[in-house]
């Protein structure tokens, strides 16, 4: 992407974000400058590049440090949802890929300032060419990993970085389990932490199925059919067919919920799976529906997972600052929020939910004694 497309990209991004409308700009700039909604849209649309003192002006009406705007960055496209769409208006939903976009634009910075790339162990290319079905899929990725059928996965995050796929929590109120998508010549994982343990692990291997499947490498819209296969391979990625089978022998929830807690799998993707592969009959699986609604448990389900959270991103900043190569507010500046911003999301990361716990422990950062 030249400078002028990202210039064009980040307005437009930057606008969104603020919530706001080419008119609602245009009528906010009108008491400096004589600039139509038409010449915003312009603006986004990279048909004209807005003079320095406009988008001086556009810098701070958007609360963002002008460099931002000048830096040449690379578009997110390809963008595969899991989520429920119908139930999220279009711009909610650029307004979180813009989100998105600031952070993985800022991700990528931070790696090239402090020379840390992102590893690739296994490439993806080798996976697609040896299994395009599903199942097959997801064996081969666990041969890969040097994993049996009996084994269960330690981290899908893991899984997901050594195939050099970029991975980073967004937390959203909107219905947006995560996203998949391209990042030029790479991949990028954006998942929603607001779910339960179980159901983010089984979000990021649909993510990871649909990179493997190339859905992000095609312009045409997601549809239910992509989704169908994303999920067959994540969940038999999770737990393949064989320890799923196993799994409802004896009809015992006491092994049900063993099986959950050791593949880190719920109990309704389970069931889901069984019925659809006739390891149990459609009149089990719904007498095992209304008694999960009946014990409370389609909200909360029996058995623990343990987290499997994306936090490289997060260690990335925590090194750049903590060895004096770049400051908080550079950091910030490079996703183009406020210093805040950042301290909230290494609070998170370390499972600190006040949003102010860092700052008021009176640092940017935890420092290692000595």
């Amino acid at each position: 992407m030249d400078l002028r497309d990202s210039l064009a990209a980040k307005l437009k991004a930057a606008r969104r974000l603020a919530g706001l409308s080419t008119r609602a700009v245009a009528a906010k700039l009108g008491r400096r400058f004589s600039v139509s909604h038409a010449t915003i849209a312009n603006y986004e649309n990279g048909r004209s590049v807005p003079p320095a003192d406009i988008l001086a002006c556009l810098a701070s009406l958007y609360d963002r440090p002008l460099n931002w705007f000048l830096e040449r960055t690379k578009k997110l496209e390809g963008v595969q949802y899991r989520n429920l769409k119908s139930r999220v208006r279009s711009a909610d939903l650029h307004r979180f890929e813009a989100d998105v976009q600031r952070w993985i634009d800022a991700y990528a910075a931070i790696e090239a300032s402090i020379n840390r790339p992102l590893k690739v162990s296994i490439k993806i290319a080798r996976i697609r060419a040896r299994a395009k079905e599903p199942g097959d899929l997801a064996r081969r990725v666990r041969v890969e990993f040097g994993l049996t059928e009996n084994e269960p996965i330690s981290s899908v995050i893991d899984v997901l970085e050594k195939f050099g796929i970029r991975v980073i929590d967004n937390p959203t109120n909107l219905r947006i389990d995560g996203l998949a998508g391209r990042y030029h010549d790479e991949y990028v994982v954006v998942l929603n932490p607001a779910v339960s343990n179980d159901r983010a692990r089984l979000n990021a291997a649909h993510e990871l199925g649909h990179v493997l499947l190339g859905d992000c490498d095609v312009e045409n819209p997601q549809n239910k059919e992509r989704e169908r296969v994303a999920f067959d391979f994540a969940s038999q990625f999770l737990l393949p067919n064989c320890q799923l089978k196993r799994a409802f022998e004896g009809q015992s929830m006491v092994r049900l919920v063993r099986f959950k807690e050791r593949f880190g799998i719920s109990l309704a993707a389970m069931v889901y799976r069984a019925e659809h592969l006739g390891f149990i009959t459609k009149p089990t699986a719904k007498a095992l529906w209304i008694e999960f609604a009946r014990r409370g448990w389609r909200a909360r389900e029996p058995g623990t997972v343990r987290p499997d959270r994306a936090t490289r991103f997060e260690q990335l900043i925590e090194e750049a600052i903590s060895s004096g190569r770049m400051s908080i507010k550079e950091v910030a500046d490079l996703a183009g929020v406020r210093p805040d911003t950042i301290r909230q999301r290494l609070s998170f990361a370390v499972g600190l939910h006040d949003d102010n716990a860092l700052e008021k422990e009176g640092a940017d950062v935890f420092r290692f004694p000595g």
